[in-house]
C-alpha cells in the first residue's frame, strides 16, 4: 500500500470544510481536490502552498510526517 505524503483530508475535516470549498478558494479542480482527498495524487508544490494558504494553516501542517 502507497503511503500517504500529506494530510489535506484530515485538516479539511478540522476545519470543517469541503472539498468543493477548497476548490472555489485554490482555484484548483475539483477533480484534482478529489484526486488528493482520496490520495489517488499528490499535489504539487505549488498546489500544496496554495491550499495551505486557503486553510490557513502552515504548509508544513499538510505533510504527514508519520512513517
Amino acid at each position: 500500500m502507497a503511503k500517504k505524503l500529506h494530510r489535506i483530508k484530515e485538516v479539511l475535516a478540522e476545519n470543517e470544510k469541503s472539498g468543493y470549498w477548497l476548490a472555489k478558494e485554490t482555484e484548483i479542480t475539483y477533480g484534482s481536490i478529489h484526486a488528493y482527498i482520496h490520495n489517488k495524487r499528490d499535489p504539487s508544490l505549488t498546489s500544496l502552498f496554495k491550499i495551505a494558504a486557503a486553510l490557513k494553516v502552515d504548509p508544513k501542517e499538510l505533510i504527514n510526517s508519520k512513517g
